[in-house]
């Protein structure tokens, strides 16, 4: 038991430091110029390809552009004068990694709220193991479970600490196709499995 753990931690801390590498320091922010235009900064320590976009408070799409070619620092003035009132959000995605900037439209004005960075996270299967590793960035609520055919077979909560770690022994299982399924928030991320 003591060694699975060992090698568990060691899987884990690995993939948090292949992670943290890539997302090199990810920043992501929005600076008011006048009521309807603001400066889109974002900034990376590492060159690499990246997506923004901007959703609404319903998930919907409202602006969309990817990146072309390699870069580490990205300024441009945004007119948001066509936005209606709302709340919004600015996401930055690159290689498994979100930043994210909540903006509110208010008659003319914008209003920026904080940063908030999300990791996809690392899942592996092999030989019954189960090895999850999260970067729980926000410190948010996270719980684990597992589905088969829709039905709930396990849930745990995890710590919310910002390096979630993970290793479950599926081998009492019934052999099938199961649904792992990580919570952070709002946040949701599966992983299928096939146990024999």
């Amino acid at each position: 038991m003591k060694t699975f753990r060992t090698i568990t931690m060691m899987v884990a801390l690995t993939v948090i430091a292949n992670i943290a590498l890539a997302t090199g320091n990810l920043r992501v922010n929005i600076l008011p110029l006048t009521a309807e235009r603001a400066v889109v900064a974002i900034s990376n320590d590492a060159e690499t390809r990246f997506q923004i976009s901007i959703e609404d408070v319903y998930g919907s799409v409202v602006y969309f552009k990817e990146m072309e070619g390699n870069m580490a620092d990205y300024r441009k003035v945004y007119d948001f004068s066509k936005l209606e009132n709302g709340n919004y959000k600015l996401i930055v995605s690159l290689d498994g990694v979100k930043g994210q900037r909540e903006f509110a439209i208010n008659n003319g004005s914008i209003s920026v709220g904080k940063e908030k960075m999300l990791a996809a996270p690392f899942f592996s299967y092999d030989e019954d193991i189960l090895r999850i590793a999260f970067l729980n960035h926000a410190g948010e609520k996270t719980s684990l479970y597992i589905y088969s055919d829709g039905e709930l077979v396990y849930s745990k909560a995890l710590e919310n600490s910002f390096s979630v770690n993970e290793g479950l022994n599926l081998s009492r299982l019934a052999s099938g196709e199961y649904q792992v399924v990580l919570a952070s928030g709002n946040e949701v991320y599966d992983y299928a499995v096939a146990v024999k």
